[in-house]
């Protein structure tokens, strides 16, 4: 059966997702005023409709645009019924699915199927209500609420804490007993300590985060590494980038990717203690052989090996779902491990020095 997909739906949830306060108030209101025949006569009607309703700040707005522009990229004619969700279930054994056509003659309307039938906000309904949305891709069955479950929060910030790099710096305030004995041993008396700076771990990581696409039903886990990484790892410095699909000319700020820096200044920003941490599927949801994505991704590590100490690649998906992909040739140029508690530990194994990748290589790979 062909499986159909459903742009306005896609959109709500990819604004949710980006943290915009949208519930079903929101997304029943837009049906309704496309039931009315607001919006209908072409995609940029549409887009204020939605955009007045469901972007409340100017922030919010740029979001909104870039996302409309992303989602509704496919011709669409705009079916729907806006009876509401619950009065459907209540009614479906008695009254028969109503859906009207709500299209008007236009020379600019939109001539793609916006796909929104009856179904459609029961499912938007369902999955406000369990957390949880259709997208590209299926959440894995072990992501609920805040936890992604193959590594919890605690092993997180236990993981990170490995990654460290001890400095003695600062004014000498620890005593040097095995010093300060052989000073005594050599004098013949004990004068004064000798004293020693303290230790701080200089380990700095950049998260480099991709963001959106097939990666949407992995965002929760970005946010977790984020956060236990800024509050658990006690490193030195981290900071957080976003990209799509690849870094190019610019990397991101933020997750909407409103903030824009140019990449080889970013670079360039690097010292000798910088670790940088490669978050994404390499394109192993689509599960194809993408050899432009490759190339790119390809320029992008050269780019990265001539200014950082070390990096690692966290894919969210099984190691196994890579080969014949896009991802499993990318993991030829990149240490690259599945997301998992051996997978995130031998990551961090990587960018302390003390893993050699490739010394064990996945089966797909021989």
């Amino acid at each position: 059966m062909e499986r159909r997909t459903f742009p306005l739906q896609d959109l709500f949830h990819r604004l949710r997702d980006h943290g915009l306060p949208l519930g079903i108030p929101e997304y029943m209101a837009i049906l309704r005023a496309l039931q009315a025949g607001i919006g209908l006569s072409d995609l940029n009607s549409l887009r204020q409709l939605c955009g007045a309703l469901w972007a409340k700040s100017e922030e919010e707005a740029l979001l909104f645009n870039r996302l409309f522009d992303e989602t509704m990229t496919q011709p669409i004619t705009l079916k729907e019924s806006t009876q509401d969700p619950e009065e459907k279930d209540a009614s479906s054994e008695s009254t028969p699915e109503r859906t009207p056509e709500l299209t008007h003659p236009s020379e600019n309307r939109p001539s793609q199927d916006i796909s929104l039938r009856t179904n459609e906000p029961t499912g938007v309904v369902q999955a406000i209500r369990h957390g949880q949305h259709n997208t590209d891709l299926d959440r894995p069955k072990y992501s609920l609420l805040t936890e992604y479950f193959p590594v919890t929060r605690r092993q997180m910030k236990q993981s990170w804490r490995h990654l460290r790099r001890a400095v003695r710096e600062g004014p000498p305030v620890e005593l040097d007993i095995s010093a300060t004995v052989e000073k005594i041993s050599r004098e013949g008396l004990f004068r004064e300590p000798v004293l020693l700076p303290r230790r701080s771990n200089r380990a700095e990581i950049v998260l480099l985060i991709d963001q959106d696409g097939s990666m949407v039903p992995f965002h929760a886990l970005s946010r977790q590494l984020i956060e236990t990484v800024s509050r658990g790892g006690l490193l030195q410095q981290s900071n957080v980038y976003y990209f799509h699909d690849y870094p190019s000319e610019y990397v991101y700020v933020d997750p909407s990717r409103l903030q824009a820096r140019q990449f080889l200044d970013v670079l360039g920003s690097f010292d000798t203690y910088t670790t940088v941490m490669v978050v994404s599927d390499a394109g192993a949801a689509r599960g194809h052989l993408d050899r432009e994505r490759v190339k790119q991704t390809g320029d992008f590590i050269q780019k990265l090996v001539q200014h950082a100490r070390r990096f690692a690649w966290i894919n969210p998906l099984p190691n196994s779902r890579w080969a014949n992909s896009t991802a499993g040739e990318i993991a030829r140029l990149v240490p690259m491990f599945d997301m998992s508690r051996r997978g995130l530990d031998d990551s961090i194994n990587v960018l302390r020095g003390r893993y050699a990748y490739g010394a064990k290589l996945y089966p797909w790979m021989t």
